[in-house]
């Protein structure tokens, strides 16, 4: 159920009544398209304390508003009280808003939690330690925005989740020593860490892109990159020949494992002449994939990655965008689609898209993550039951 509340239209007492008559209610999503009321942290508490089966909580409040003041030491009390048996209930959680409203609800033990998404602002430096403590059976963290994040802080979360973290999704990341890397720091911890998906507003530096390919990097099952040319922007080292040599490396060291990889990218920024396609049948469980190619393929290199690769061929998600003719090539039907950009632009939309989470950041589009590129509640929740 999608609760959203504005304030020339919220009552509180019939949204109440009408949660209190949901018993079976397993998914709700509270969203506050306006300033909070003044006593919020206790309206919020009867909310979710009438949900006694919901799994799934979502909660939004509005970034352009100004939340006003956070309630007392007293009322935030008997707000927790509310709230604790909730929190042993979520296995999917997702927080959009400013930090001090969103921290209340994870001041309590988490310990089914699965999955949890944020993007929030108003960072405190030791956030993802105290959440890790409180998050032990956590396999999916989707960092979509977070302002000026300690690297030290996220490593220490890492640290404690290192046996259970399967899919790490990283977005918009302000991280302070950005220099100093982010993932060569998180990766050599995340032993059983199989998904990593990395957005368009990451800045990492190309030591991190390389640090993938190392071997205390955990093997992935899926790498996926939507790129945009501020990798060049941030880091002086980073250039097309190195950043080529780099996802060719990634691709290798993982080839054993893997089953997605996508590389999404703008148009004339880079290519990967054919450099990439002599390696692609290494990687003999690969059922996705995505990368630019500088040239088109013949039928028989195509046919050779087929016998070394046969999931490719198996349905329509297995894809490669060749760059300089625009051109989409289906693997399952070896068709092209020549000098056409409403082609390849399809083609983002004929993988498949589960339901994302964050209709914000529409604007992306690959194979298993829908237009956020986030791994979704639903296949999550599959994952974990």
């Amino acid at each position: 159920m999608k609760c959203e509340f504005r304030p020339q239209y919220y009552q509180y007492q019939p949204w109440l009544e009408t949660l209190r008559l949901c018993t079976n209610l397993t998914h709700l999503r509270l969203a506050w398209r306006g300033m909070p009321p003044q006593n919020f942290l206790e309206q919020m508490g009867n909310l979710v304390a009438a949900c006694p089966k919901v799994t799934e909580f979502e909660f939004h409040l509005c970034r352009h508003e100004d939340p006003g003041p956070i309630e007392t030491e007293q009322k935030s009390r008997k707000f927790a009280l509310q709230f604790a048996d909730f929190a042993l209930q979520l296995r999917h959680l997702e927080l959009v808003g400013l930090f001090e409203y969103p921290i209340e609800i994870l001041n309590f033990d988490l310990p089914n939690l699965k999955s949890f998404t944020l993007d929030i602002w108003g960072y405190r430096d030791d956030f993802f330690q105290n959440l890790s403590d409180r998050t032990p059976c956590l396999e999916t963290l989707n960092i979509v925005g977070a302002e000026q994040i300690w690297v030290h802080d996220l490593e220490a979360g890492c640290k404690t989740w290192g046996k259970v973290l399967r899919s790490l999704y990283i977005n918009d990341f302000r991280v302070w020593n950005l220099r100093s890397g982010i993932l060569s720091h998180l990766l050599p911890h995340l032993k059983a860490l199989e998904e990593l998906s990395l957005g368009p507003q990451s800045r990492f530096p190309l030591s991190d892109i390389q640090a993938i390919a190392q071997t205390d990097a955990p093997r992935l099952k899926a790498f996926r990159w939507l790129v945009d040319d501020a990798v060049f922007e941030h880091d002086p080292l980073a250039n097309s020949e190195k950043i080529n040599k780099a996802i060719i490396d990634i691709f290798n060291a993982h080839s054993a494992t893997l089953n997605i990889f996508i590389i999404d990218e703008e148009f004339d920024f880079w290519n990967f002449g054919m450099d990439i396609f002599k390696h692609l049948h290494k990687a003999k469980n690969l059922e996705s994939l995505r990368v630019q190619l500088h040239d088109i393929p013949t039928k028989e290199e195509i046919e050779g990655l087929l016998t070394a690769c046969p999931k490719l061929g198996q349905s329509e998600t297995g894809l490669m965008v060749v760059k300089e003719f625009l051109t989409e090539c289906s693997l399952a039907t070896m068709e092209y689609k020549e000098d056409s950009l409403e082609a390849v632009e399809s083609s983002w939309g004929s993988v498949h898209h589960p339901k994302g989470m964050l209709q914000s950041i529409n604007y992306l589009a690959d194979e298993g993550l829908a237009h956020s590129q986030i791994p979704s509640l639903t296949s999550t929740k599959d994952k974990a039951s």
